[in-house]
């Protein structure tokens, strides 16, 4: 052990040693990765491993070195490489022919595909987390409705959608994405939509968490890039809802608004529909003299100033943050 050094990746041909590390393990590597690092028996790279943010993956280790007890020794130097930055909380993705040695470490199973396993640290559960949030809704749970929105920022679209499956369910829950990856902070957005739907009382919005539109279950989401690992995200970032959501919340019907403008949530909708089948339903879009209404394009009008128009799109707490001092300096 006295032998071993890790490096971190740094010039290309770092890289090139992590790819062939990587194909020789029947892995590929994935652009979704923000530090990587090479495992040196003396001069030999032995393993690599990367992370992305709080997420593990991409874990291979040089077959003549498998059994020696080097999956544990990368463990423990990124446990405390992970709590040195103040990282507490955090998840692992591997291959489900790595499943014994990770069950007998300090992770619990979220997921498993036939592709990958999906995996967590022990503090603070997806079970505690669920059932935390469970604690805070005031409503029955008899007969649930959700929506997974964004609102970025939230839009009369968004409220169509919101208005018209609240008439459906006695209790409707929004997760709303609780990522910090969006030109509107969480806790504005939080705000907007609490506002614009404080007279339909059969609606709470809770935070999506770290287990659905993530970091961690779909970082596609936030790059608006369509890869090879984008569809094998999107069917985790799915399956993760229906084992613990809806389970945990007894939600029987999710809702989506359809998509003819975004191929990412266009994706994202037919994969929710070969998943949920029946428990899934799409409202068709708003529109304004043929003009869906987007976030995306609220988002332009309020970059040219054009509050006029923007005035007839979107709710007035909206309206009113986009003309404020603050929801200008978001195009300063």
């Amino acid at each position: 052990m006295l032998n071993y050094e890790i490096k971190s990746c740094l010039f290309e041909s770092d890289f090139a040693i992590l790819k062939s590390l990587l194909i020789k393990e029947g892995l590929s590597f994935d652009t979704y990765v923000t530090e990587s690092f090479l495992l040196y028996d003396q001069n030999l790279p032995i393993a690599t491993f990367s992370l992305y943010h709080h997420v593990i993956k991409m874990i291979a280790i040089k077959d003549s070195y498998q059994g020696q007890n080097i999956t544990t020794y990368i463990m423990n130097y990124l446990t405390s490489y992970l709590t040195e930055k103040g990282i507490f909380k955090y998840f692992l993705f591997t291959k489900p022919s790595q499943k014994y040695i990770f069950d007998a470490l300090d992770f619990k199973l979220i997921l498993e595909t036939q592709e990958v396993l999906f995996y967590e640290n022990k503090y603070q559960s997806i079970e505690d987390t669920l059932n935390d949030l469970k604690r805070q809704i005031d409503l029955s749970l008899n007969d649930v409705g959700s929506i997974v929105m964004n609102c970025n920022p939230i839009t009369n679209g968004h409220l169509y959608l919101i208005e018209k499956a609240s008439k459906n369910h006695e209790t409707l829950l929004i997760f709303l994405v609780e990522e910090n990856e969006s030109v509107f902070s969480f806790d504005v957005r939080y705000q907007l939509i609490k506002e614009t739907t404080k007279h339909l009382s059969n609606v709470r919005i809770l935070p999506s968490t770290k287990y659905i539109i993530s970091k961690a279950t779909f970082p596609s989401y936030f790059m608006k890039d369509i890869n090879t690992h984008t569809h094998a995200y999107m069917q985790l970032d799915i399956q993760v809802f229906i084992a613990y959501f809806m389970k945990t919340f007894n939600i029987s019907k999710r809702y989506v608004g359809e998509e003819p403008l975004d191929p990412m949530t266009h994706l994202y909708n037919e994969t929710m529909h070969q998943l949920l089948g029946k428990k899934l339903e799409i409202i068709p879009r708003l529109s304004n003299n043929h003009q869906v209404i987007s976030a995306s394009y609220i988002r332009k009008l309020a970059k040219n100033k054009a509050f006029d128009e923007i005035k007839l799109l979107v709710p007035k707490p909206t309206y009113d943050y986009l003309i404020s001092k603050e929801g200008q300096a978001l195009w300063t």
